[in-house]
């Protein structure tokens, strides 16, 4: 059986897609995201960055204004759907947040030039702090704007507890850096590390996996590209 550990929509949605691939699967949403209710336009100047899905889908659906702010945003999935609705200066399209840091490093002085060094980024109320100042090493200024918020849940419900003793889940599939963190908290809180430590766990980045691995789990494994369709095609070869 296969661990989805996605919000809501998400996870069924990943939870069709498994069953019509033949898996078994289980759904305990470890988050609840909540988007705001009124649209906004940006009045500050420089490039924005992206490096959810999530926050694309906020951007998209509560921010309204021009079309042609220049944009960096992380995998092919988000550049889509940016596109699909007319954003027009997407000055990279990149396969994680490393390969946007190179970027901005490697074109410092033509972007200040053009842009400013301002960067707006655009995300959750659980931020990549790692991120941020990175980018205020290679010499920009990082606007942080929390477009939607993160709300944890505080413990894993009792079917999946159950589920975990008794050996059934075997696979856990990890998306973000925030989700493995809670996942790891409420394994020890609820004293099932010695149980979960035996899970194969699939991330959809390296990131998330060095994380699980400093947390003391063995059989992990992440996607070669950050996206689903890589994380899936991982899980096939399993």
């Amino acid at each position: 059986m296969i661990l989805i550990t996605r919000p809501g929509a998400e996870a069924k949605k990943l939870k069709n897609i498994l069953e019509d691939l033949g898996h078994t699967a289980h759904i305990d949403s470890l988050s609840q995201i909540s988007f705001p209710t009124k649209k906004k336009n940006f009045i500050t100047v420089g490039i924005f960055l992206i490096s959810s899905q999530q926050a694309v889908k906020t951007f998209i659906k509560n921010y309204s204004g021009t079309k042609d702010l220049p944009l960096l945003v992380v995998g092919n999935v988000s550049f889509q759907k940016l596109t699909d609705v007319g954003y027009s200066n997407i000055l990279l399209k990149a396969k994680d947040s490393n390969q946007i840091l190179k970027y901005l490093k490697k074109d410092f002085s033509k972007l200040k030039k053009k842009y400013g060094n301002n960067i707006i980024y655009l995300t959750g109320s659980v931020t990549n702090k790692k991120l941020i100042e990175d980018l205020k090493e290679i010499g920009y200024s990082c606007e942080k704007k929390v477009i939607y918020k993160t709300v944890f849940k505080k413990s894993f419900n009792r079917t999946t507890i159950s589920l975990f003793k008794t050996n059934k889940i075997r696979i856990c599939l990890l998306y973000s850096l925030q989700n493995a963190q809670h996942f790891c908290r409420l394994v020890r809180n609820k004293k099932l590390s010695k149980k979960c430590k035996k899970l194969k766990i699939l991330t959809i980045s390296k990131n998330i996996a060095e994380l699980m691995r400093k947390n003391g789990y063995l059989n992990v494994k992440s996607a070669r590209y950050p996206s689903q369709k890589s994380l899936l095609n991982l899980l096939g070869r399993i």
